[in-house]
């Protein structure tokens, strides 16, 4: 008795030709998809294969190609059934079959494959038909050209793309596999399709690999992971399809060792970068200190009190602007500081260097943890420093002890920076904006410069208001 294996994702069809041969006197078996059929070839080696072209899983295309590398293959007929003959041509012969049917009326189809199956028997199984059988039979649908176009575009692209597609039944056999990807397994499509994935790709990805997919089958996860091989790197990202015919577990494999070295070659550029500007900022510093020192020995030297005042206001202003490098250079940001360890440190500095050994100054700063960048912190640090400065000069005339609070506050436009001490405050027609004096002339400026504002009060002493768009 001749053996017969039918395979084809339709239900009707199969159970028609399981019928019609089995009353025909053929042994039959039939698979839904090309993976059973594969498997079942395994130990049932047929005289004839029925191999519809249009399957989940495999195509039937690729499976008669598979089919036919088989050595114990060799002397079975492998016949095309067609539902989209009359749609495209169909180069049956170069795929490998003796010969295709097209699916049409039942009562039609038995007759061809009677016929079909006695033309081949009488001349050894190796006749091939020149001709698609049962054409008549069938009429042309356009919306099925339109998708076999559709269908053909899609698998270019999908051939032509860099990065690697496999697609997998749910337990991990290749079913499909691009250009790209063969690459990069490095192997041929008829030895990897229907295959284990595993058995292809490196071992030290098993663990890894396998738990991913688990997660990806359910749905627990959608991430992608990073996987190596050696020198090299890949991006791994699965899609599960669900659908009423098939189950599947699409993978993109991207090759990202390039871009990966590309990133490391832009973080050691950007560190080298840091590296320079931490230094530019290191030697600012310095010279600004140096700068500082100058002055210094020109205050031991210099007699008249004026003068002395005006080098010590520059250096004050100085060593504000050199405070601010030295942080920038010690912090892990290049661009921002912390305006509050600044501020301590900034007036804690001009009130050892400044005040006198007759008056103790108390400091209460209360500022929030807040980043300010270097373009604003050297404007506000030098607006800090005349306040700081001039309270310590002029604001406890007589007094032994006093108390300088500096507040910041957020506000709906903005922020405030409250100054105040608790001195003998200012006359009542004294107004910032007109004041001649070098250093509040700076002070309106830099405050002008920072888009802000400045109010002044007596309330027990002076209180200025700063008031400045958020930071």
């Amino acid at each position: 008795m001749q053996k017969v294996l039918v395979v084809d994702n339709n239900p009707v069809v199969l159970q028609y030709m399981d019928s019609f041969l089995s009353k025909n006197g053929y042994s039959v078996k039939t698979a839904e998809n090309g993976l059973i059929a594969l498997d079942l070839v395994q130990n049932y080696i047929p005289d004839y294969i029925f191999v519809d072209l249009i399957m989940p899983y495999i195509k039937g295309e690729l499976l008669v190609s598979i089919l036919r590398e088989r050595k114990d293959l060799s002397d079975t007929s492998i016949i095309i059934l067609s539902g989209v003959a009359a749609e495209i041509e169909l180069d049956y012969i170069a795929m490998g079959a003796d010969a295709c049917i097209a699916k049409g009326p039942f009562n039609s189809i038995g007759k061809h494959i009677s016929h079909t199956l006695n033309e081949l028997a009488s001349n050894g199984n190796k006749r091939q038909f020149e001709q698609v059988i049962g054409l008549e039979d069938v009429f042309k649908r356009s919306i099925t050209e339109e998708l076999m176009v559709a269908n053909l575009h899609g698998e270019v692209i999908l051939e032509s793309i860099s990065d690697c597609i496999i697609e997998l039944s749910i337990d991990y056999r290749i079913v499909y596999i691009n250009n790209a990807a063969l690459n990069f397994l490095n192997k041929s499509k008829k030895n990897v399709i229907a295959s284990n994935l595993f058995n292809n790709i490196d071992s030290t990805w098993y663990e890894d690999f396998i738990i991913f997919l688990e997660k990806i089958k359910k749905g627990e996860t959608s991430k992608s992971i990073e996987l190596s091989r050696g020198d090299e790197s890949f991006l791994i990202t699965a899609k599960y399809l669900n659908s009423t015919k098939d189950n599947t577990i699409v993978l993109i494999i991207k090759d990202i060792s390039l871009q990966k070295q590309r990133e490391q070659e832009l973080k050691n550029k950007i560190s080298e970068r840091e590296m320079m500007i931490k230094e530019v900022y290191h030697r600012v510093k310095n010279n600004l200190a140096m700068v500082s020192s100058i002055i210094n020995l020109q205050v031991g030297e210099t007699e008249n009190d004026e003068a002395l005042r005006a080098l010590n206001d520059l250096r004050s202003r100085i060593d504000s602007i050199a405070m601010v490098h030295s942080k920038l250079f010690r912090g892990k940001d290049l661009n921002n500081i912390h305006l509050d360890d600044y501020i301590m440190d900034l007036v804690a500095n001009l009130i050892d260097s400044l005040s006198s050994s007759e008056l103790i100054i108390a400091v209460d700063i209360t500022f929030p943890e807040v980043l300010i960048d270097f373009d604003k912190a050297v404007p506000l640090g030098i607006i800090i420093t005349e306040l700081t400065t001039n309270a310590l000069k002029y604001a406890y005339d007589g007094q032994t002890s006093g108390l300088i609070t500096i507040s910041y506050r957020d506000t709906e436009n903005g922020v405030e920076i409250v100054f105040a001490d608790n001195g003998i405050g200012i006359s009542s027609d004294f107004s910032v904006e007109q004041a001649e004096s070098l250093g509040f002339n700076l002070i309106t400026s830099l405050v002008m410069q920072l888009n802000g504002s400045i109010i002044l009060e007596n309330k027990n002493g002076a209180e200025f208001t700063i008031s400045l768009p958020r930071f």
